[in-house]
């Protein structure tokens, strides 16, 4: 016989004698590596690793499982077989594993409701309820075996009025036996009211109030369960309300040490609006912990609930003196303030959340609009520049900058966000050069002072305005952008018959302007018609909704080539209050006065007739 078949007997294979080293050894190496600090010094490895073919050693006892500890295995073994039968939907072999696992681990008590579940739900009834009653045995001591059973019984044994009086009987033993455990009153009284039994309901709450708890948590539970039963109204008082006010007053008493409970007391309070309690309880917790910022936004919605925004918002502004990165908060604050138009304040809050959570360009156009429309130009314009730096390739936000640029009066750098925004806008966003923006490009060049340029450009805008639909075209603007050509070169001597046939079909247009019937009235002022003028100025005057002061100096112009000098002195005078800073009205008057020019109505025609002429050539 060959030595490889050769076998001792009571010894084992040489491949079983390999896999009992190898499961040996390596429990064997894990212990004496936690335990190094007792192993033998001056052992090498290979002193571990002899290995006797022909011998089998035990194991170290310290290696053997106990008794307690074989169960515990077999049942974890067992539990995570039936888990994954479970999920393959072998539910009856499941039911075999999580058995297996009760007999070993028989306080699993939430493991035996579930699988006496399970029996039931594939027609074992009966096992199932002896499984349960099994349990109940094995646990006297828990109250949660006697919820399982009678839980089963209301569930499974419902329309047998035997199983359905033992379903309350059980729950009832339970109670005279665990007083102190809310989870029995929960389905004691949920079981009653199922049963249309609410009065007996409400007496087992009534009852519990006589019992010496000091546990905050258990009023708080029997507050939660109660008010679930009664759901307490704001403004509707009934004896059930005040049942579950009591029981989370109780608990609100007892909390002096637990602020999570006065917390949910505070919850309780401000989800039935009650909300001046609701206030108490969170700033008791707030004086507790005052960097609970989570309660400070709860007692935030409190007062808002209250209607009382002003300390909503000072609420708010404490959260951000703690956390001033709150992005959360700043919107909140932004969005009160619009809420009632108080944009300046709203801005501020807007400007740091975006800050804080780098916002969309959409978000940065609203914000923009929203600081232009309430006049903060020059912080406008700091915060486009930001934007556009942001979003380089956008036209939006060199577009907005013209806008507070234009109104304080910076012409040459709203010129340069012109011409910017058609630069980004190109073929991409053809719509945003429209016929509006070329009638702003084009005053904000005049103003400028290139007048050249800025006819170009109005006669652009007026070369879109062509292309409209007709019926589509807004006439009081078109009439505007022809006024505004005409005027501009009236008022600087040029093209003036030009200018007058544009500022006629203006008056066309939108006839009840005054500031196209000025312009009228001072085109003919140019060429020398004077009364014609006279005429047109003063409807203009009629006209304005508020005095204006080139209004004012032009009709005084007006009557005084007319040699009307105290009317002419009048209007000059007028023209001084309301803008006495203009040197031109302040001279002009000074110069009336003096009646510098006698005869001015027949030498001043003739003169502005001679130099209008002039003009045209």
């Amino acid at each position: 016989m060959k030595a490889s078949q050769r076998r001792v007997p009571g010894s084992r294979t040489v491949s079983e004698t390999l896999r009992c080293f190898v499961v040996y050894g390596f429990l064997t190496s894990a212990f004496f590596l936690a335990n190094d600090a007792s192993a033998e010094r001056g052992k090498s490895v290979h002193d571990y690793a002899k290995v006797y073919l022909d011998q089998y050693f035990e194991p170290d006892p310290r290696l053997i499982l106990s008794e307690r500890g074989r169960k515990k295995s077999a049942a974890l073994a067992n539990y995570a077989l039936g888990r994954s039968l479970e999920a393959r939907g072998r539910a009856l072999e499941a039911v075999e594993a999580y058995k297996t696992v009760l007999e070993n681990a028989p306080g699993q008590h939430f493991l035996a409701r579930k699988t006496a579940n399970l029996l039931a739900r594939n027609g074992g009834n009966d096992e199932a309820l002896e499984l349960l009653e099994e349990n109940l045995k094995a646990n006297p001591d828990e109250p949660f075996a006697y919820i399982s059973l009678s839980e089963y019984l209301a569930t499974y044994r419902n329309s047998d009025e035997d199983g359905r009086m033992r379903s309350f009987s059980v729950i009832e033993d339970a109670l005279q036996k665990f007083p102190s455990e809310a989870a029995v009153y929960e389905h004691y009284v949920r079981l009653l009211v199922v049963n249309n039994r609410k009065a007996e309901a409400r007496r087992v709450f009534e009852e519990a109030l006589s019992i010496e708890n000091s546990d905050p948590r258990f009023w708080l539970e029997l507050g939660r369960i109660s008010g679930q039963i009664w759901p307490v109204r704001a403004g509707s008082e009934t004896d059930e309300s005040k049942l579950v006010n009591t029981l989370y007053g109780k608990a609100l008493f007892l909390a002096e040490e637990d602020p999570a409970v006065v917390e949910k007391v505070g919850d309780f309070y401000h989800t039935t609006r009650q909300f001046d309690r609701a206030i108490q309880a969170y700033v008791e917790v707030i004086t507790a912990s005052p960097d609970r910022l989570d309660v400070r936004e709860k007692l935030a919605k409190v007062y808002g609930g209250k209607g009382d925004e002003e300390k909503v918002i000072s609420t708010l502004g404490e959260i951000l003196e703690i956390d001033p990165k709150s992005a959360r908060t700043h919107k909140q604050l932004a969005q009160i303030y619009m809420r009632n138009e108080r944009f300046k304040e709203a801005i501020p809050h807007l400007r740091k959340s975006l800050a804080i959570t780098k916002g969309t360009a959409t978000e940065y156009n609203a914000l923009a609009r929203m600081m232009i429309e309430s006049d903060e130009y020059e912080a406008a314009i700091e915060f486009l520049k930001d934007a556009a730096y942001q979003f380089p390739d956008l036209p939006d936000f060199p577009y907005l900058m013209s806008f507070p640029l234009s109104t304080l009066e910076r012409w040459d750098e709203s010129v340069e966000q012109f011409e910017k925004t058609i630069e980004l806008a190109g073929d991409e966003q053809p719509q945003m050069l429209n016929e509006s923006f070329y009638f702003r490009y084009a005053a904000a060049t005049e103003r400028g002072g290139d007048l050249e340029k800025a006819a170009k450009l109005f006669r652009k805008t007026i070369e879109l305005i062509s292309k409209q639909d007709p019926e589509d075209q807004d006439k009081e603007f078109t009439a505007t952008v022809y006024n505004y050509l005409g005027y501009m070169w009236v008022e600087n001597d040029m093209k003036i018959d030009e200018a007058g046939e544009l500022i006629k079909t203006a008056a066309d247009l939108d006839p009840e302007s005054g500031a196209i019937a000025d312009s009228l009235g001072w085109f003919y002022f140019k060429k020398g018609k004077y009364e014609e003028a006279k005429t047109e100025l003063l409807r203009a005057e009629q006209m304005i909704e508020t005095p204006d002061a080139v209004i004012y100096d032009h009709i005084g112009q007006a009557f005084f080539k007319l040699g009307e000098m105290e009317k002419a002195i009048e209007y000059m005078e007028r023209a001084v209050e309301l803008d006495p800073e203009k040197e031109e009205y302040s001279d002009r008057l000074a110069e009336y006065e003096k009646g510098a020019d006698s005869k001015p109505a027949d030498n001043g025609k003739a003169k502005d007739g001679e130099q209008a002429a002039k003009k045209q050539e």
